[in-house]
């Protein structure tokens, strides 16, 4: 019996070992990315960023699919790492801190600069999930008020970004590019409007 064929048995047997323990059997936990606007405006506001609303089949740990025009998944096994509510409002938080520089973006309830104008950015989203068709979908309504509850502008927004790959991760990635587009037009009409 010749020795030669042993060792490349023994190299495939670790390099199969090696693929399992790099798989994750069950589940896994997403947050969503993040990443530079390509944008910044030079407007001197205080924004308070309210808590994101969700529809109801978003709210929950699952990632979401809509796997035709009527019916929605929630997944089992693949699931936001952290409250999609809480991650949606700090993800926008950041990118407008980020589009914004002179302006202060907090959270409702968190203390505002002295002099400047406030603003206050409520968002209702109605879609945060991937779709049949291999695209990531974040569709809602955004409202801007003054310092004193005036309705300053309101507008639907709907954003798509075609999936990269198979995958929950190439969704989740995805989902991340197309709230950034939404993030992206409010630091515009933040940074443009009166």
């Amino acid at each position: 019996m010749s020795t030669r064929p042993l060792p490349a048995l023994l190299l495939a047997a670790l390099l199969g070992l090696a693929g399992c323990a790099g798989s994750q059997p069950g589940g896994a936990s997403y947050l969503l990315p993040s990443t530079a606007p390509e944008r910044q405006f030079e407007r001197r506001l205080a924004i308070q960023v309210a808590p994101v609303r969700l529809a109801g089949h978003l709210d929950s740990e699952g990632i979401v699919m809509q796997l035709n025009d009527i019916e929605v998944y929630q997944a089992r096994q693949h699931l936001w790492a952290e409250d999609i509510a809480g991650q949606l409002q700090r993800v926008l938080q950041e990118r407008l801190g980020r589009a914004l520089p002179r302006a202060q973006v907090v959270g409702r309830g968190q203390p505002l600069l002295e002099g400047a104008p406030v603003r206050d950015l409520r968002v209702q989203v109605s879609r945060f999930q991937g779709r049949f068709d291999g695209v990531a979908l974040a569709e809602g309504q955004w409202q801007l008020l003054d310092g004193n509850g005036r309705l300053l502008a309101q507008a639907a927004f709907s954003a798509e970004q075609p999936l990269a790959d198979d995958g929950y991760p190439a969704l989740v990635r995805a989902l991340g590019a197309a709230w950034e587009q939404v993030a992206d037009q409010l630091a515009a009409e933040l940074g443009e409007a009166p």
